[in-house]
């Protein structure tokens, strides 16, 4: 009885020292930035940099305050000019480690607005992150943001904005140390009690927060249901290499080191994109079909083989991608013809594919991090010219075993 009573008081001590502790620390960084400007603005995507400085009020509750700069070039011509975005967020951390976070918050974008032709829009934003702890004191953020004006003030528009944000950097945390002593050494009469019973004594370790390198062993055998976000680039016969967001969710049944993966992602194009296809009359229109949403179902197999806790995965697998709200024009087409071009237009729109996914996996107890790339096929006939290519960043969550255990009934 005495060897149950110290051995439960000793794991239930080491159960609560797992709980990352940054209360009342400050946290303060520097990152580069990759930035997708709205359409419309004629801008081209840019690499920037920033800072930040934020402050944990609790273990999971923190304020932010951060600031991009950049010099994008516009599409149309000319020199490049500064961009500012500054920002002030409310932060939500979560996980045993307090890593992974979402936040969002105020806006303001200044678009040279003291120069000629500039404007400042002001509005909102909301970010997905992970931190991937280098030590107590400093960790490597990365994170995706999306900010909106509702209304933005570039010349000539009056509809709302967007811009894509994704950003890797430093953060170090400043303030009160949390670290806490060892766990205590057994007693030597508990210690004696303990052997005699032929049990084993505990190891004294550290209590001073979580491994940042061993994965949970948990991760085995369960079943993941997980959402994403990211961008899809592609081109057709007609336009050039298109950035279309692009969203869906997912379902991750692990086994040892390999898991089966099932998505279906939706992405709703900033402008519709155009395809020239031949008419029956033989007269090529350049531009002729148009199309403003893809959508792709995939189903394969990923292989995760270091089962460490920040790991490498990959796999491949079949996916099967159809073109949504397909539209043809055709000035010199008859009754017939028009709708014999819909019909090939329509055949053109659904195609299946092999794909290709490489990314790193940041296990969180159970929740997962994640980011990965994914290559797909060319296809023929298909409305999309050649190979696509998708960013995406996401979250994941076990929600219990995939494997029945067996129970003997006597």
């Amino acid at each position: 009885m005495r060897v149950v009573t110290v051995i439960a008081v000793l794991l239930v001590g080491g159960a609560a020292t797992l709980e990352a502790q940054h209360q009342f620390q400050f946290e303060v960084g520097g990152f580069a930035a990759y930035t997708r400007f709205d359409r419309a603005f004629l801008f081209d995507n840019q690499i920037g940099g920033g800072g930040r400085i934020g402050f944990w009020i609790t273990n999971w509750l923190g304020i932010e305050g951060d600031g991009l700069y950049q010099r994008p070039r516009s599409t149309s011509g000319g020199a490049n000019f500064p961009v500012w975005f500054a920002s002030g967020s409310l932060v939500l951390n979560f996980g045993s480690e307090k890593s992974f976070y979402i936040l969002g918050g105020y806006s303001a974008m200044d678009f040279n607005s003291s120069g000629t032709g500039g404007f400042r829009d002001v509005g909102a934003h909301a970010a997905i992150g992970d931190r991937i702890f280098i030590s107590d004191r400093a960790a490597l953020r990365l994170e995706a943001r999306a900010y909106y004006a509702p209304t933005t003030q570039f010349p000539g528009g009056n509809k709302w904005a967007g811009q894509l944000v994704g950003s890797a950097g430093l953060s170090f945390f400043l303030g009160p140390s949390h670290r806490e002593a060892p766990y205590p050494e057994v007693p030597k009469e508990k210690r004696d009690s303990i052997l005699a019973a032929g049990g084993k004594v505990p190891e004294a370790r550290p209590r001073g927060g979580p491994s940042y390198e061993q994965r949970s062993s948990d991760w085995q055998h369960k079943w993941y249901w997980g959402g994403e976000a990211g961008i899809l680039v592609f081109r057709t016969n007609f336009d050039s290499y298109s950035f279309e967001p692009t969203f869906g969710g997912h379902w991750l049944i692990t086994g040892k080191r390999t898991a089966l993966y099932a998505s279906f992602e939706q992405s709703l194009f900033i402008s519709a994109r155009h395809v020239t296809v031949v008419e029956p009359s033989g007269t090529v229109t350049p531009g002729n079909v148009q199309f403003d949403n893809l959508r792709r179902i995939m189903v394969g197999v990923l292989a995760f083989p270091a089962q460490l806790r920040v790991e490498p995965f990959a796999g491949g697998g079949f996916a099967i991608m159809e073109a949504l709200n397909v539209e043809v024009s055709c000035a010199t087409c008859s009754g017939s013809d028009l709708g014999q071009l819909q019909d090939e237009a329509d055949r053109a729109a659904t195609k299946a594919f092999f794909w290709w996914m490489g990314g790193v996996d940041i296990k969180q107890g159970r929740l997962a991090l994640y980011g990965h790339y994914i290559l797909t096929s060319a296809a023929a006939n298909f409305l999309i010219q050649g190979t696509t290519h998708t960013f995406q960043g996401g979250v994941r969550y076990s929600f219990g075993s995939s494997k029945e255990g067996v129970t003997d009934r006597q």
